[in-house]
């Protein structure tokens, strides 16, 4: 028999990947672009805002600090008061020429220009929009300042700029006067200086109308220095995202290549996953070697049949891991039509009972009608050989039954009437005499024989059995009494190891008390100098197991396979008809008797019984 590896041709693996998943994957990827793109530009944005802004509000500090530290001067030195406007417009004059400063105006809340410095000043009114921008300004310090971004409709290149609007003083400051001199220990003296000023009245009239008109500040800075590198930084990130997106499409279409692969290499393990456990679950034994000759399968049957480990099998060639009877199997590198692929071997192992194996072999060959390897399947027929042997022996118990039932009816009328002779050929005698003891030993026999044929026909006729409920250890501590005076006076020691939590069965109680009273009476027979006797009772999932084990005399190994044969018995006294009795009896209950034995180790039966 061979076997032909075919070649598979796979087709376009890419061709069942659907496109809707390729174009969602670019759809998002596109969206996480704009996102991350968007999200940087306006980070930067906000950044560059907020350095603006503190630029804008230091030059107002640096104003007002200006303004006060030169309005202090000229009250100090009590000479001729220079008047506000000035003091301010210098100190804006001083701010404008910082780079990156356009202009700086302060106007009241009216939009009036009260003072200004830089470049393309308003002449006396800033214009409407300007002003709206500045009127959302809040007092007590809830929104100190505002700022936008405006494009200057007056240059040629339309540039951006950067406004800044924010108060000169809170228009619900208290005391003005006095935060013209700061504070410190000097403040004291200089609010002195100022009430013996000169033209005291008139500063105080000057800034008591000055605070009236709420005046606020409009900076304007160059936001073009920051735009350029805005810009650079959004073509940057546009170039960035090009080359990400150039990544993800080249990704995706690596990912449609590697996912056919998987997928390819998925089926290819299912596949290989799927004939591993086939093997692994096989009932039957399986050895496959490759093209070289060794061993490249060997499944756990084959490996429990052989007693050995997979392990030790895999990889090497078959005459150094396999038996002789089993290396014969294989041909190497021929058809085999010289070699025989299918016989039975038997298997002995030292550390396990002989098995009977069924061999076959068949060669593996390619397309190419090359040799690829050999497979050898091994098929255990220890039980099939031990039930057929079973079944013979049944056969043969059965016709000898039937044939002795027969003969024990036939015997049976003849024997009646030679007692019935005896008994009066024994009433013609007087008693004592050497004729009336014939004749009683004649009766004697007639009834021996008599209860013979009766064991004979109980065995061959099948058993009435009255099942009841009943506790197997109950059953097993009455016999077990029955048997403790001959065991004492044997000097033999039982002991009974009973499991509490057992079910009770549906049994018959006498003839399982029979098959125990059978077993145990051997046991004690069986070791006439003393020893130890135990009875133990457990179970299982499924079956009740009564264990009746005598270190005794043993059977010997000849006599193991017939010791459930009627009128087999190797005792000078015995009838042969026990164990057989027990054997059917227990088969009648739906269980089974095994009997293992070492000759002068010990003796072990199990009666076991299904739940």
């Amino acid at each position: 028999m061979i076997l032909r590896l075919k070649k598979k041709n796979n087709g376009n693996l890419l061709l069942g990947f659907s496109p809707w998943i390729l174009a969602i994957a670019c759809f998002l990827l596109l969206l996480l672009l704009i996102i991350f793109t968007v999200s940087n530009y306006q980070r930067e944005k906000e950044l560059i805002g907020e350095a603006l802004v503190q630029k804008g509000l230091t030059l107002m500090r640096f104003i007002n600090s200006s303004a006060r530290e030169a309005i202090r001067e000229n009250i100090g030195s009590g000479q001729t008061w220079i008047g506000w406007e000035e003091q301010m417009q210098a100190a804006m004059e001083q701010a404008v020429e910082q780079p990156g400063v356009e202009s700086i105006l302060l106007i009241d809340s009216n939009g009036a220009v009260l003072a200004g410095a830089g470049k393309n000043l308003p002449d006396k009114q800033v214009d409407a929009e300007t002003l709206s921008f500045a009127g959302g300004l809040q007092p007590e310090g809830r929104r100190p300042f505002v700022a936008r971004i405006v494009k200057d409709g007056q240059g040629e290149e339309n540039k951006k700029k950067f406004q800044i609007a924010s108060w000169y003083l809170s228009p619900n400051t208290a005391q003005r006067l006095p935060d013209l001199f700061g504070k410190g220990p000097g403040r004291g003296q200089m609010m002195g200086r100022f009430s013996h000023h000169p033209e005291y009245s008139r500063i105080q009239t000057e800034m008591k109308k000055l605070f009236d008109l709420h005046p606020l500040y409009l900076v304007q800075l160059d936001f073009e220095q920051f735009n350029s590198p805005l810009r650079r930084q959004l073509l940057q990130i546009i170039i960035l995202s090009a080359v990400i997106l150039l990544v993800g499409i080249g990704g995706s279409l690596s990912f449609m290549t590697l996912k056919g692969l998987k997928g390819s290499q998925q089926r290819l393990g299912k596949m290989r996953a799927f004939t591993d456990i086939l093997v692994s679950s096989l009932p039957v034994g399986l050895i496959a070697t490759d093209s070289s000759g060794a061993i490249q399968v060997c499944n756990e049957a084959a490996a429990e049949m052989l007693g050995s480990e997979r392990e030790t099998i895999l990889g090497k060639m078959p005459y150094v891991s396999l038996p002789k009877g089993l290396v014969q199997m294989f041909s190497g590198k021929t058809a085999g039509e010289t070699v025989q692929r299918h016989r039975e071997f038997l298997l002995e192992n030292s550390t396990d009972k002989p098995r009977m194996l069924q061999l076959a072999s068949v060669v593996v060959q390619d397309d190419d009608q090359q040799f690829a390897g050999e497979v050898l399947l091994i098929r255990d027929l220890t039980e099939v050989k031990l039930l057929e042997k079973e079944l013979q022996r049944s056969e043969r118990l059965a016709a000898l039954g039937k044939m002795a039932a027969g003969v024990a009816h036939e015997l049976r009328n003849p024997l009646s009437s030679i007692k019935g002779l005896a008994v009066l050929l024994k009433s013609h005698f007087p008693e004592p005499g050497r004729e009336a003891e014939t004749a009683d030993v004649l009766v004697r026999e007639v009834e021996r024989l008599n209860r013979s044929i009766g064991e004979l026909l109980d065995y061959a006729k099948p058993a009435q059995l009255s099942k009841e409920q009943a506790s197997i250890g109950e059953i097993l501590r009455k016999t077990v009494s029955l048997v403790q005076m001959d065991a004492e006076a044997y000097g033999i020691a039982i002991d009974l190891l009973l499991t509490d939590d057992l079910p009770e069965l549906v049994v018959d109680r006498d003839k399982l008390n029979q098959v125990f009273l059978n077993l145990l009476l051997n046991a004690v027979q069986a070791m006439p100098q003393g020893g130890d006797l135990l009875v133990r009772l457990e179970k299982d999932d499924r079956n009740i197991i009564i264990r009746i084990r005598d270190n005794g005399e043993g059977i010997l190994p000849e006599n193991l396979p017939r010791v459930f044969d009627p009128y087999y018995t190797t005792k000078n006294d015995g009838t042969g008809l026990g164990l057989a009795m027990s054997a059917k009896i227990v088969e009648e209950h739906g269980g089974r008797i095994k009997i293992s034995s070492i000759p002068a180790e010990y003796t072990e039966v199990m009666v076991i019984l299904p739940i």
